[in-house]
């Protein structure tokens, strides 16, 4: 882009040493939010807005594209300025406290241009009319043409002069100037004997060349020294050495020969005298190169947050340097106050900008804020933030604060108790509102209190497709909301819990009987006498055990008598275990279910027909239920409930559903990390003994033995619930993949990492 316009006005006017400062500093800090001021050119997002003609000051808020601030250049001073729009970008924000000339602005633009890598260079144009050019920093040197003359003539922000030595050798003195010239774009040499080159942003050769006249003097043995500073910046103490300086010379009726130039970086001070008052240059250096007195004020924003403005005041007022050693700033969230200890005339801009910022108008109070939702569902968190507004847990601290009056004033004395108070010049009390009925994505949300009964003082929209809480209301409000949400916005960490369910049954039974059977034939006359208990059976008039189970005798004498003895135990060990696993977020529910469904049918009968039909289903398996919270120490309150059923049998009748046992577990406990915890259980015993004999005969000591038969019954069921609760913190996941790996490996299941194996190389 090109502007062809004429040059009328020249370079005359300096931009004072606050401004630039000030500049530089918005500049380098990139703010991103610009504060509004009512002077006579804005510029936002990139766009600018002249309100006044070339020739009157202007004043700059807010942030600007460097090509437009460039073009805004080029048509107030008239100037013919060409750059490469795909190469010149970026953007800049300012904050100034004071208008600025045109001359100014071209200053401004250049320092800005500079902190960018950018520079402006004179160049030749088709009508030998100059052309100011916006080249990279670094290639300027090659690019700006070399001048003799005494003044500097064009707008260059970056120029390359030629001097013609009087006294000393070029050589001599190129070492000495390297000191003064900025890095990397500035360069010097030696042209032969008596002339020498140098080559650097215009600010850094004016200082080079008034370096240069101090050292080309005859019959002068001058120095060249750099010197660290300990606690003052290097613009003041130049500032004040060479007040100091002059006045010594005013009272003393001589010129002192000898210069103090601040450094780029104002760390340090380069010194230019001759040999013989260099130690006098130095003491005045170490004795003015003292801190200076600090003093601590509260201040207390009316409108905008702690945070923003404790950022904005030391991003434009905090010393660099040693200087800032002495400086401290404390947020008070109690009182809503800053306390700053500084020097005198920090505090002074402190409090300007202070004022500044409590004199915006009403309608530039209420910027737009959006808040990005990481770790929680965007309902959740507004939804908390409405119950905390509809509380008036969220409130204007200032705005309450200036609507109370002094107790001990005279005029309230004379105000009944009962009476409504009002401060004059203040806005009226916050009013409640109505809380939101509902949460919706992209819902408007109104929050109390209110400045009146149109305009709320906190709107929340939540935007649940962005995981975004958009906020619009007082800036202290938006404060509140701003850290209530980085509280609220926490990756909580996971738990992976595993229930052990154990079921142990253990049974025992004797049976031990004997039976006897005599059989006497007289004539037609069968006489048969027997003790018979079920452990043997007839067959075809002969007594036999079959395949009965157990240790079995039989002695028979068929058709005269027969002995049967027989004796069974059986044990029984029974083990189930049950391991469901979950995992699940802290303060969060999960539920497992594994159930088996059993259906049964439904007879339904009328008179004649009987129809079958679908009855419904019986459950039964294991239900898990638990919810996790993490305490101090990394204990777990477990909210938790266990359910273990299991059909015990079969259906007495098809229409009926099985029998079915359940066992079921429910409670609250605290259990400490990794640690395998028995919840509870359920032990039962039973045991039973059982005698089947033959009345008279099994009284008879001995003998009667053999008229019995005895069973004996022993059973033992347990159930068991443990838990085994660890807690996952690791950000990259890195235990729960550990944890995963056994039921991967167990299940077959690929985990998509490569596999490492060891290669002998030869």
């Amino acid at each position: 882009m090109r502007y062809d316009q004429r040059m009328t006005s020249r370079f005359t006017r300096p931009m004072s040493h606050r401004i630039a400062l000030a500049c530089i500093l918005a500049a380098a800090a990139g703010l991103s939010n610009a504060v509004p001021a009512g002077g006579a050119m804005s510029a936002g997002s990139g766009a600018v807005q002249e309100a006044q003609p070339p020739g009157e000051s202007i004043q700059l808020q807010g942030e600007i594209d460097l090509p437009r601030l460039v073009d805004l250049c080029a048509k107030r001073l008239d100037l013919t300025i060409e750059y490469d729009a795909t190469v010149l970008k970026g953007k800049v924000t300012l904050r100034l406290t004071e208008t600025l000339t045109d001359e100014q602005l071209w200053d401004l633009t250049n320092r800005v241009l500079g902190l960018r890598g950018f520079t402006t260079v004179g160049l030749p144009g088709e009508d030998g009319q100059t052309v100011l050019s916006v080249v990279r920093l670094a290639d300027a040197a090659g690019l700006a043409p070399a001048t003799s003359t005494e003044e500097l003539s064009d707008r260059a922000g970056f120029v390359a002069v030629v001097r013609r030595l009087k006294h000393q050798s070029a050589k001599d003195i190129v070492e000495g100037l390297k000191v003064v010239l900025s890095k990397p774009g500035g360069s010097v040499a030696a042209l032969g004997e008596d002339l020498i080159f140098i080559a650097d942003l215009r600010p850094r050769v004016d200082e080079a060349l008034a370096v240069l006249s101090e050292m080309d003097r005859a019959g002068h043995d001058s120095i060249v020294e750099r010197i660290e500073l300990k606690h003052l910046p290097a613009t003041r103490l130049a500032a004040v050495l060479t007040s100091v300086a002059a006045a010594q010379d005013a009272v003393e009726g001589h010129t002192s020969t000898g210069k103090v130039i601040a450094e780029a970086g104002d760390r340090a001070v380069v010194l230019i005298a001759p040999a013989s008052q260099a130690n006098t240059w130095r003491d005045l250096i170490e004795r003015f190169d003292q801190l200076p007195p600090v003093e601590t004020r509260t201040y207390s924003p009316r409108y905008f947050g702690l945070d923003e403005v404790a950022a904005l005041i030391e991003q434009t007022v905090k010393p660099a340097g040693a200087a800032g050693e002495q400086w401290r700033l404390v947020r008070d969230e109690l009182t809503g106050s800053i306390i700053l200890t500084a020097a005198p005339d920090q505090h002074e801009q402190t409090q300007a900008l202070v004022d500044r910022l409590n004199a915006v108008p009403v309608e530039s109070r209420r910027p737009m804020r959006s808040f990005q939702v990481r770790n929680r569902p965007v309902a959740e968190v507004i939804g908390v933030l409405e119950r905390l507004l509809s509380a008036g847990v969220i409130t204007d601290a200032a705005a309450a604060g200036e609507s109370q009056l002094s107790s001990t004033s005279l005029a309230d004395s004379a105000i009944p108790p009962d009476a409504p108070r009002a401060v004059p010049g203040t806005e009226p009390r916050p009013t409640p509102a109505e809380p939101a009925s509902g949460r919706d994505s992209g819902a408007v949300h109104s929050a109390k209190p209110q400045r009146d009964s149109e305009t709320p003082a906190l709107t929340l929209t939540a935007d649940e497709a962005t995981s975004t809480i958009i906020a619009m209301g007082d800036p202290r409000l938006l404060d509140q909301v701003r850290r209530l949400i980085d509280e609220l916005d926490v990756r909580q960490p996971q738990v992976m819990v595993e229930i052990l369910i154990v079921s142990l049954s253990d049974s025992q039974t004797l049976d031990l009987g004997v039976e006897l059977e005599k059989i006497e034939v007289s004539g037609d006359v069968r006489i048969t006498l027997s003790s018979l208990f079920g452990l043997s059976s007839l067959t075809d008039g002969i007594r036999s055990v079959g395949n009965a189970r157990g240790g079995s005798a039989l002695v028979l004498s068929p058709g005269d008598f027969s002995v049967v003895v027989r004796a069974l135990e059986t044990v029984n060990d029974g083990r189930s275990l049950n391991v469901p696993r979950v995992l699940v977020n802290n303060n969060q529910q999960a539920s497992l279910n594994s159930v088996l469904q059993q259906p049964f049918v439904s007879i339904n009968a009328f008179d004649t027909i009987a129809t079958t039909s679908f009855g419904g289903t019986q459950d039964a398996g294991t239900v898990v239920t638990v919810k996790p919270q993490i305490a101090e120490g990394d204990h777990l309150i477990v909210d938790y409930s266990v359910t273990l059923s299991a059909f015990v049998g079969e259906s007495a009748d098809p229409s009926l559903p099985p029998p079915r046992q359940e066992n079921r577990l429910q409670s609250v406990a605290t259990i400490p990390d990794g640690y395998v915890v028995a919840l509870g259980g359920i032990e039962v015993t039973n045991q039973s003994k059982g005698v089947s004999q033959v009345p008279g005969l099994a009284g008879i000591p001995i003998v009667g033995e053999l008229f019995k038969n005895r069973s004996r019954t022993e059973s033992r069921s347990r159930f068991y619930i443990f838990i085994r609760p660890s807690v996952l913190r690791r950000l990259d996941f890195e235990d729960l993949r550990y944890l995963s790996e056994a039921p991967m490996e167990a299940s077959g299941i690929d985990d998509g990492w490569p596999v490492v194996e060891p290669r002998v190389i030869h």
